[in-house]
């Protein structure tokens, strides 16, 4: 009975024990799941805390302002609001309604980006599950998983990161979004934004880079698919790809060709992008977007022959203007709001702008259509450059340093850079270089540049650098470099030595500019004086691809065409008139020598402002400076725009100030300034002569509105005086004479009144003309990129193109004549002092205009009469018979001209001036009834002549020969510089060459000239 009762016992004691362990099983998952919704409160409580944090940071959202954070392109209009130009954006960017988009066109992004687009409220909790089940029976990635609108909340309003914090703000920016706006509205903002590859952003723009369409509804529905299934992935689901045109595949199918950044693409088909579209379709289809017929018809569609890339630029104007247009927004943005450089040019970029230009966009076109015939337009199909070579064919300066290289000189058959032996050595360490060819600096290796010849016109070449970054080569204190082991164990055929035991560099390490530019260049700049607009800019000639040297806004010497700006004008305003005489004799430079010399023969003595002008005397010009003082000059040459108020070069095209240019006698007197002046501002200063004394800053643009209509900026000519209007047309009447018989006759525009001024710059590297009529100024210059090239020719190639670029101004323009000012007055004057005639100056007066104020009202003072000996030209004394004495008229100038000082050098009208020497001569007459007396010590010193050089009667008349005809004017060295040769070299070729003129007329001073309507 025990053992039972035990048994029992033990029985109780497991079913005890099973009982414990089960409420043991219990109680854990209790705490178990206990734990679990813990944790699982604690996430959602801390989810929330940040998503709440998250969205406290996202700023407040107006989403009705959302079309002015899509950036668009600005555009530039001509003076008839017909856009010429789009600037081209970083986000290449066209804002279109969706009114104006093909239904089929949204409804292809919504297929693949977002089929429950009308359905959702921002967010689509559904479509993110269907995503995701597409995707794995695809397997691949089919459709993104985000709404439309949450793209449009990210690429407006976000960045790309890839984070939650951005997911979260996207999706609550998404659902504000969808309450502020309806689904057209943010399905127009999506297709506007959206990048679509190439740098277009947005439908309007993928259609024009990838079908050459402007009008959305002109789009096909292929077409329109094609450009959705971008949106995946730009870069790779483009319809075509941009490669190299050396690296094109030979199995390619090629579709058309692209010009980025100046350089030339070829644009390959993508297939890849095809199979996206056709995915695209079948959506289209199943959604009920388009019927199967439309799916077949998009299907058979051959998308090969449908891309056409379109060009960035509508229409074929010049760059040029268009990119000085730009200059002058950036520059007034900045000014006006006050923001930084790269702020100006964003807005430009970015702002949508309207930008009215002043482009007279039919004669902008009609110059270039010159310049593309400029070689016979000016050079009459001769040698357009002269130039000195060394014995191997390069072209080189004065000193013998090389300015181009002959061709073969430089690069091989293969087109791949040599380096002869003796110039490079391998060494341990890498390639060490040593040549003339190569320009070293720290940063760049550059390969110097050669020329070629077409149709005997120099073409030179640029090579640029060799591809090297500046870890790649160690520049030495002697200019050599050595090209490190590193980079040549990596690029393998970087070079390699030929059988000559030259250095090849291979042509995949350096560009070389095959087209090259032809010489010499040119620059023309037309103005609107009346208005102060710019109607035409031309920076160059022949060139093709993006227009980067704009030698319009390019400074260069001036020559002799800064006289009237910088000598003249000043004076007129300060003195002189038109009949001033400045004494035409040289004097003496740094080294002693006589200078300047004229660029016609010998010196004329004392001649009238009006002549000096005319024949273009250096002499007289550099003697105006230093009359009214440099620093006079200087002032009105500020307030002509040639220098800053600050005294730095203004050259109106640039926005850094620049070092002074050499301001002195003889820079301002005869151009040969070393930093140069612009055809622009050459141009500007002009104008203000043309316009009545008044200066204004040429404008490119009037007015600039956004896209809502409203004006940015309205930009009006500011003037500043710098000369009375009676002033400035007594300098455009002598601006006349220069065309009408002076230095720039082949200028003469037929019909038309013409004023102007020539300039050539030592040795023929800078020719210019620059002048004016009635209603436009234009500047022209002529001359090599290189300055150590000469031209054929002096100005006179630039006055003969000036006339027919000004025929082609007044085309259609009705004739007029130069307005005339109240209060000009005509008086009788003296050429030679300027005053009032007295019966002295008889062979010296003529008719001259004067602005009322600034007529003589005093008498000569120069013309004098004296008592002289015939035989012998002196000052006669009590001991000349009298039957030998006659008193006579002549020119008292002070101080008087030694001929002694300047190498026995005469003037034209030495015979007229003040003899100071006293007769000497002994005048022995027999006469029979009278007696001989000695002469005593008394007389003897009666007789004494003073210490005063008079040159022989008979030098003097060897002197007095016919003055030489007006040549063309070449302005005259720097003093310093040796200019003692210039008595033997003909410095005349330009007229002498001109059959078509009278080169025997003689240019006697016009007296009683007519004045308009001549």
């Amino acid at each position: 009975m025990k053992q039972e009762n035990n048994t029992d016992e033990s029985n109780n004691s497991v079913g005890k024990n099973s009982k414990k362990n089960k409420k043991k099983r219990l109680s854990s998952i209790k705490i178990a799941l206990l734990a679990i919704l813990i944790a699982i409160i604690v996430g959602a409580v801390a989810t929330v805390g940040i998503v709440s944090a998250t969205i406290r940071s996202v700023p407040e959202i107006e989403a009705s302002n959302i079309d002015t954070l899509l950036n668009q392109n600005s555009f530039i209009l001509d003076q008839k609001g017909n856009i010429i130009e789009k600037v081209l954006a970083e986000e290449n960017r066209t804002s279109e309604s969706i009114k104006n988009m093909p239904d089929y066109l949204g409804k292809a992004f919504i297929s693949i980006e977002d089929e429950r687009f009308y359905e959702h409220f921002g967010v689509d909790i559904k479509g993110i599950f269907a995503a995701l089940l597409e995707d794995i029976k695809a397997r691949s990635s089919v459709r993104g998983a985000s709404t439309i609108t949450q793209q449009l909340a990210k690429n407006v309003y976000l960045t790309n990161e890839k984070s939650l914090k951005r997911k979260i703000k996207e999706a609550y920016i998404a659902i504000k979004l969808e309450k502020q706006l309806n689904k057209d509205q943010i399905l127009e903002a999506y297709l506007n934004k959206i990048y679509l590859g190439q740098g277009a952003y947005g439908v309007k723009e993928a259609a024009f880079t990838y079908f050459s369409k402007e009008n959305l509804k002109d789009l096909t529905i292929a077409e329109a698919a094609l450009i959705a299934g971008i949106t995946k992935n730009p870069s790779r689901l483009s319809p075509y790809n941009t490669v190299k045109p050396q690296d094109v595949p030979k199995d390619a199918i090629v579709v058309g060709n692209v010009e980025l950044l100046g350089k030339k693409y070829v644009a390959v088909f993508n297939e890849e992008a095809i199979t996206r579209q056709k995915l695209i379709l079948s959506k289209m289809k199943e959604l009920g977007h388009i019927t199967e017929a439309e799916y077949n018809e998009a299907l058979e569609e051959d998308m090969t022959k449908a891309i056409k890339p379109g060009k960035k630029v509508f229409s074929d104007i010049s760059s040029y203007f268009a990119d000085y247009v730009k200059k002058q927004v950036v520059a007034d943005l900045m000014v006006k709001k006050k923001i930084s450089y790269e702020e100006a040019h964003r807005e430009l970029l970015t702002g949508g702008f309207k930008i009215y230009s002043t482009v007279d966009l039919s004669l902008q076109k009609d110059i270039e259509k010159m310049y593309t015939n400029f070689s016979s337009l000016v050079f009459n199909g001769k040698k357009g450059s002269s130039w000195q070579t060394d014995g191997n064919g390069n072209i080189v300066n004065s000193s013998r340093n090389v300015v181009y290289y002959k061709r073969s000189n430089v690069l091989s058959k293969s087109d791949d850079f040599f380096i002869k032996e003796g110039d490079y050595k391998v060494t341990d360490n890498g390639l060490l270089i040593n040549s003339p060819k190569l320009n070293v600096s720290s940063k760049n290796i550059d390969i110097k540049d050669y020329y070629t010849l077409e149709n005997g016109h120099l073409v030179s070449h640029n090579i640029g650098s060799l591809e090297l970054t500046p870890s790649d080569f160690k520049v030495n204190s002697d200019k050599n470099f050595v090209i490190n082991k590193k980079f040549l164990n990596k690029n393998k055929s970087f070079y390699k030595i030929d059988a000559g035991n030259n250095l090849i560099i291979s042509s995949d390490f350096f560009l070389d500019d095959e087209v090259g530019i032809v010489q010499p260049q040119s620059a023309t700049v037309i103005i609107d004086h009346n208005s102060g607009e710019l109607k035409a800019l031309v920076g160059g000639r022949n060139l093709k691809g993006n227009k980067i040297l704009n030698r319009a806004l390019t400074p260069r010497q001036p020559g002799s065409a800064i006289k009237p700006i910088a000598a003249y004008l000043p004076a007129l305003d300060n003195g002189y008139n038109a009949a001033t005489g400045i004494d035409d004799v040289p004097i003496k430079n740094v080294d002693g020598k006589p200078w300047p010399r004229n660029s016609y023969s010998g010196y004329r003595g004392m001649i009238p402002v009006r002549e000096a002008i005319r024949d273009s005397s250096n002499a007289a010009s550099v003697k105006t400076i230093e009359d009214i003082g440099v620093k006079t000059s200087e002032e009105y040459l500020k307030k002509l725009g040639i220098i800053s108020e600050d005294g730095k070069d203004s050259f109106i095209t640039e926005a850094e100030n620049k070092n002074r240019n050499d301001e002195n006698s003889s820079a301002l007197g005869l151009g040969g300034m070393t930093k140069g002046i612009s055809p622009l501002d050459m141009a500007g200063a002009y104008a203000t002569i043309a316009n009545g004394g008044s200066y204004s800053k040429p404008i490119a643009y009037t007015k600039i509105e956004d896209r809502y209509g409203n004006i940015v900026l309205e930009n009006k000519p500011k003037k500043t005086t710098v000369v009375s209007p009676g002033i400035a047309y007594v300098m455009t009447d002598m601006l006349r004479d220069v065309v009408t018989s002076g230095t720039g006759r082949r200028a003469a525009v037929p019909g038309v009144i013409t004023a102007g001024k020539t300039g050539t710059t030592s040795d023929n590297t800078d020719a210019w003309f620059v002048g004016y009529t009635p209603q436009y100024t234009a500047s022209i210059w002529i001359g090599n990129d290189s300055p150590a090239v000469k031209l054929p020719n002096g100005s006179a190639l630039a006055a003969g193109f000036w006339s027919k670029v000004m025929t082609r101004v007044h085309r259609d323009v009705p004739r007029r004549e130069f307005k005339e000012p109240e209060g000009m007055i005509t008086a009788s004057v003296c050429t030679i002092s300027g005053k009032l005639p007295t019966p002295l100056c008889e062979g010296h007066v003529e008719t001259e205009l004067f602005a009322k104020g600034h007529e003589p009202t005093e008498s000569c003072d120069i013309h004098e009469s004296v008592r002289v000996d015939i035989t012998t030209n002196k000052l006669a004394t009590n001991k000349c018979p009298s039957f030998f004495v006659r008193s006579k008229s002549f020119m008292n100038i002070s101080p008087p001209y030694i001929a002694s000082k300047f190498g026995g050098i005469l003037p034209s009208d030495y015979i007229y001036r003040m003899p100071t020497a006293y007769c000497t001569a002994n005048h022995r007459i027999s006469l029979p009834t009278i007696k001989k007396r000695p002469i005593n010590n008394s007389d003897r010193d009666i007789y004494k002549e003073e210490e005063v050089e008079t040159p022989p009667v008979e030098d003097s008349e060897t002197q007095i020969e016919q003055e030489e005809q007006p040549q063309e004017d070449i302005q005259e060295e720097q003093p310093q510089e040796d200019i003692n040769q210039d008595n033997t070299q003909n410095d005349n070729q330009d007229n002498n060459q001109d059959n078509n003129q009278d080169d025997n007329q003689q240019y006697d001073r016009p007296r009683n000239r007519p004045r308009n309507g001549e």
